[in-house]
């Protein structure tokens, strides 16, 4: 037993641990990297003291530690610094470079022999041998390796017959036990599969990230990559991105299957550009609402959502009672104009434009386009009045204290942009109207949880109720991850396979958070909803607003009839919300700037109109 009191002074935490060439034990915490004493446990040397370390790994006698974003080099029997290995260090730094949103590790090293280094990250497994020119990647592509974007890197070891042990773990899965993952070289096997199938996103989604690392998982004898149409790194716009794309499918070079989230698949559908499906949904047995939101008169199916969403509006059951759509709403927000304050407002989102404007615009897209494909002036002006209805009541809330500005605002659009899903969930801001800070609050339901905290929440104050959020369009449900096969797919087979993967019976059971199922099977199951659990203890909830924090919620399990409300509402929801995503940026940057008056209200409405116009001619 070691004391370790005599760490850094403050670091309490050892996350890793390792014998060093000298046999003594090296010690890793989030703040320090030292050297005790195996015999007595007293400090021989730090370091690494007050930087981020990530990991170190062993290479024959020299130490590598990545601290602060970079490396540092030191002989791991002197401690003396080494120089630099620039080769190794400016991969990494550019590698990091391409990951700045990461949340979870993203990369452990090891030793590999006496002069190589391996590292794992989530784009593969690599090895550098020191004072080399050149990093290997051993391993392409992510979903080789079974890592999604949620995995957790713990810790990489080898074994003399070279064989490599990944522990990982899922933060955001149901299980959180780890897995130990193995990898090793087959000489019987190619090192590439001979199938190659090219998946394209306009944004990068998560929770699609996860479904194809299964997919690799199950059949290891298809390549997986994916192409990302806008990374928000290089400036490419929704229009860029749509052109590129749109220019390699007709020359035959383009994606396998499309994630059609954002995309006009009306425009697709008309000009031939997808496959008809309907043979893989019929197998699949999909929800009927959901099925003829995308059935075409002759029965064929071009696209198809994995899940879906149900917009709910959630407040004081005297007003949201009546609020039965987008006019109804801004009715009520302006019937307490003059009782707003810095600590009571609409709802927290309305202080956002961008993040209103987009929210609403989801649930009411469908209105604005008529039957010859032209926007619908009209439609566009009443969705713009309505929805500054609502933000200029809201300002009269406080504005300063609740740091309202312009680009705290804009801020929070890029947030909510980049975090789609996270952020349009209906637990964003419910708790503030279960305060008494928010006359309501508005999102989508996801999952069982989300259903949870809504449920607790109104059995702990009986004046919140809710219902069916409607825009401008009545019945909408949110479509995630709709997919599509691109008719000049050079992999149409393993395509199809995919496609089915994610409708299986099995499939639809997981990712419970991203959505509800849409195969009818899993939909109208007991085990899906988890009847019969009423009371159970689900987890606990907190949040903090404006710096204030909110006291913690035990979250229990709805009753069946509460839950069995929701399950039927969501077989009533026949329309889909969002559409084009080029046709959403058109109006909501005009409607952006008729909020906050850089235009007034006819000349917003003909600059939608002049864009989508000239999106529509090309």
């Amino acid at each position: 037993e070691f004391d370790l009191t005599l760490m850094p002074e403050g670091q309490g935490y050892v996350y890793k641990s390792q014998f060093s060439p000298s046999g003594n034990i090296l010690l890793m915490g989030d703040k320090f990297l030292c050297e005790i004493s195996r015999e007595d446990g007293r400090l021989i040397r730090t370091y690494e003291s007050g930087g981020y370390v990530t990991d170190f790994g062993i290479a024959g006698n020299q130490l590598l530690v990545f601290a602060d974003d970079t490396i540092h080099y030191y002989n791991a029997k002197t401690g003396d610094p080494l120089p630099e290995e620039t080769v190794f260090t400016e991969h990494l730094q550019m590698e990091s470079g391409e990951n700045t949103e990461e949340v979870v590790s993203s990369r452990v090293f090891t030793g590999m022999g006496e002069q190589g280094i391996l590292y794992v990250s989530k784009k593969g497994i690599y090895v550098y041998n020191l004072g080399g020119s050149v990093v290997e990647q051993l391993l392409s592509e992510g979903y080789l390796t079974g890592i999604s974007s949620k995995t957790e890197l713990m810790d990489v070891e080898t074994d003399a017959d070279g064989n490599i042990y990944l522990a990982v773990s899922d933060r955001y899965s149901d299980n959180l036990t780890g897995m130990l993952l193995k990898y090793g070289y087959d000489k019987e096997q190619e090192a590439v599969p001979g199938t190659e199938l090219d998946i394209y996103m306009l944004k990068r989604d998560t929770h699609m990230e996860q479904m194809i690392s299964l997919f690799q998982k199950e059949y290891p004898d298809i390549s997986v990559t994916v192409q990302e149409g806008m990374t928000g790194e290089d400036g490419v716009t929704a229009t860029d991105a749509m052109k590129n794309l749109n220019t390699e499918i007709m020359s035959g070079e383009g994606p396998d299957v499309l994630l059609m989230d954002n995309l006009d698949a009306e425009n697709y559908i008309e000009r031939g550009m997808l496959e008809d499906i309907s043979g893989i949904m019929e197998k699949a047995g999909i929800l009927e609402n959901i099925q003829k939101a995308y059935e075409e008169e002759d029965g064929s199916i071009y696209c198809m959502p994995v899940r879906f969403g149900i917009p709910i509006l959630a407040g004081g059951s005297g007003e949201i009672d009546n609020a039965v759509n987008l006019e109804k709403i801004a009715d009520m927000t302006e019937k307490y104009e003059n009782q707003y304050s810095d600590s009571f407002f609409p709802a927290y989102q309305t202080r956002w434009p961008g993040v209103m404007l987009r929210f609403f615009g989801e649930i009411s897209a469908s209105e604005w386009m008529k039957k010859d494909r032209t926007l619908d002036a009209e439609k566009v002006k009443d969705f713009f009045q309505q929805v500054n209805r609502i933000y200029q009541a809201g300002q009269k809330a406080g504005n300063a204290s609740l740091d309202s500005t312009y680009e705290y605002a804009e801020k929070m659009e890029r947030i909510y942009d980049k975090n789609r899903r996270e952020e349009s969930s209906l637990n964003s801001y419910l708790v503030p109207c279960a305060d008494g800070q928010a006359l309501f609050s508005y999102g989508y339901l996801f999952s069982l949880e989300e259903l949870f905290l809504l449920t607790t929440i109104e059995k702990q104050n009986s004046d919140i109720s809710h219902r069916l959020l409607n825009g401008q369009a009545e019945n909408c449900f949110s479509p995630e991850m709709i997919m599509g096969i691109s008719v000049k797919a050079r992999e149409k087979e393993a395509a199809e396979l995919f496609v089915s993967f994610l409708f299986s019976e099995e499939q639809q059971k997981n990712n419970k958070e991203a959505g509800f199922p849409v195969r009818k099977s899993v939909y109208d199951s007991e085990e899906y909803w988890e009847l019969g659990q009423e009371g159970n203890i689900e987890y606990g909830f907190s949040s903090a607003y404006n710096g204030e924090s909110h006291d913690m919620i035990t979250v229990v399990h709805s009753a069946d009839d509460q839950i069995k409300e929701i399950q039927k509402l969501g077989k009533t929801l026949t329309m889909p919300s969002g559409g084009s995503r080029i046709i959403q940026d058109s109006v909501l940057e005009a409607g952006k700037r008729y909020l906050y008056g850089e235009t007034d209200l006819d000349k917003a409405v003909e600059q939608a109109v002049s864009q989508v116009k000239l999106y529509l001619a090309e």
